[in-house]
């Protein structure tokens, strides 16, 4: 609302999702990583391994290229979209955990320089001094971890600090899911590290290759096999996390079967590779790196999904309470424009040079500002698809009740008649607006029932649509009136979805019965 829009038909949600999953796919190979070098090059030298030594040499460059270069461009890439797509969360995070970030950035820059130190200098300085080095790169990578960890896991659980009282930095930070989270992640990390074995252990002779896929295996495996345990943990201490997943939100549940789904995939091939690699060496190839990089990719990909997916309708936040809606607007604020109207208050509007704006011209400025954030026209989240085809009627009654919809959205934030431009806007999008029947007299019931239809169902439902995704017709198959009537005063009870659209007017009840009973019995 306060902070100008940058409208982009790809999305800008989902801008952010494909350059902050790269990031942290990369993000996490660099702490567990940075534990496996100095743990292998130990090992090497315990051993008098010369051939690991001397992969290890070529794979510490490789991590310090990924990781230092391309990981630092795509952290910058994440400061750059998020800025622009969502400055409000952008600026609430940075004031918030001013000192956190001062913290991390201190750490960054330890892990930078160890990093090159210690890939640059195998020859250069005596073993345990090299080893020293791979120590401080390491610890100085995973407490950019358990700072990073406090402020992401913040804004899915903000937990006591949303308590005016009890708003400090340490409440914020180490929120309920603090732990549950670091254990996760610290797991992912490891596991990462063992699937990145791969993808430059083909390109050693064929007698090493099966030693690195063993290597491999005993890093991923036992970390990926404590991951179910640390989810669970994670989850019960997520406030309506297990909901989500089991269903509320089709998109979360999808995203936890893809974790799932990759994770088991990515273990499952890792075995078969450290075990036929024994007689088949060759089976260590760069296609079988590349899908096991693709896998680990997709399983902390699906675990971002679901997050940003449990804490809607919030950016920072969740269902059981939050800071911040994912339209830029605090509860207070949003309930604050509801009274006064959302575009007085919005700064970066048309209009406020004083030209007077048509209803749909307001109506696209309410949308720009009030669900811009989410939603395309026709790209990513397109809007188009809930609205074409509907009554103006239909879709403000829709606006109306967005805090109640399966996909866990904020309230409206305008008045009532924002709210009514906003619909009229929407309705054109498909170049034509479909009329609302008017209300006839008490005895007019035809038109009074479709009028109530388009007013109350058609929001969310299609009549006879075959391409939508929610038709009526066939849900009402065979109701007479009396059944109507009983069902559309339990409409909540026949389905969660529905909550608060129960029909309690005794009148509009009766009138609507009958017109779905005509509907029912059409054939």
């Amino acid at each position: 609302m306060n902070y100008p829009v940058w409208q982009l038909e790809l999305g800008g949600g989902l801008l952010i999702a494909l350059v902050a999953v790269t990031h942290v796919f990369v993000s996490h190979f660099a702490v567990g990583g940075g534990l496996f070098l100095v743990l292998a090059e130990r090992r090497a030298y315990r051993t008098g391994d010369a051939a690991l030594l001397s992969w290890l040499r070529r794979h510490a460059k490789f991590f310090a290229l990924l990781t230092l270069v391309f990981g630092a461009v795509s952290g910058v890439g994440i400061w750059f979209t998020i800025g622009l797509v969502h400055p409000a969360a952008t600026s609430s995070l940075i004031h918030i955990f001013v000192w956190g970030w001062a913290i991390e950035w201190v750490f960054f820059f330890v892990e930078i320089a160890a990093a090159v130190v210690y890939a640059s200098t195998w020859d250069r300085l005596d073993r345990p001094t090299h080893v020293a080095v791979g120590w401080i790169y390491f610890g100085a990578a995973f407490m950019s971890l358990v700072i990073i960890n406090g402020i992401l896991s913040f804004m899915f659980t903000p937990g006591d600090w949303l308590d005016p009282a009890t708003r400090s930095f340490g409440h914020g930070f180490f929120n309920p899911t603090y732990w549950p989270s670091l254990v996760l992640r610290t797991l992912a990390a490891v596991a990462f590290a063992g699937l990145y074995v791969l993808a430059t252990a083909w390109r050693e002779p064929l007698r090493e290759r099966s030693k690195l896929a063993r290597y491999a295996a005993l890093w991923a495996l036992p970390a990926t096999l404590a991951g179910p345990l640390a989810a669970v943990l994670y989850l019960k201490s997520a406030p309506g996390a297990l909901e989500v997943i089991r269903g509320a939100v089709p998109a979360a549940a999808l995203a936890f079967r893809l974790v799932v789904g990759c994770a088991v995939a990515y273990g499952l091939l890792l075995a078969a590779v450290a075990l036929l690699s024994r007689r088949r060496p060759g089976i260590v190839n760069l296609p079988v790196g590349a899908a096991l990089l693709l896998l680990g990719y997709g399983s902390i990909g699906g675990a971002e999904l679901v997050r940003e997916s449990i804490r809607k309708p919030f950016v920072i936040g969740n269902p059981s309470g939050g800071y911040l809606y994912v339209n830029g607007l605090t509860p207070a604020e949003a309930e604050a424009t509801r009274a006064s109207g959302l575009l007085p208050a919005a700064r970066w509007v048309k209009g406020k040079d004083g030209a007077p704006l048509t209803e749909a011209e307001r109506g696209a400025e309410v949308f720009r500002v009030a669900c811009r954030g989410c939603h395309t026209v026709g790209g990513y989240r397109a809007i188009r698809r809930f609205v074409d085809h509907k009554p103006v009627a239909a879709i403000a009654t829709m606006v109306g009740r967005l805090d109640k919809l399966r996909g866990r959205m904020p309230p409206f934030p305008g008045t009532a008649e924002e709210a009514h431009d906003l619909a009229l806007w929407l309705g054109g999008l498909d170049g034509e607006l479909e009329p609302q029947e008017p209300a006839g007299a008490p005895g007019a019931k035809v038109a009074d029932g479709k009028a109530l239809l388009q007013d109350k169902c058609l929001a969310c439902h299609d009549l006879d649509d075959p391409k939508g995704s929610n038709p009526l017709r066939p849900k009402v198959k065979g109701w007479s009136a009396a059944v109507a009537y009983e069902n559309l005063g339990k409409l909540s009870q026949l389905n969660a979805g529905m909550t608060g659209m129960d029909v309690t007017d005794e009148r509009e009840r009766k009138v609507l019965a009958g017109y779905l009973a005509t509907l029912a019995a059409e054939k």
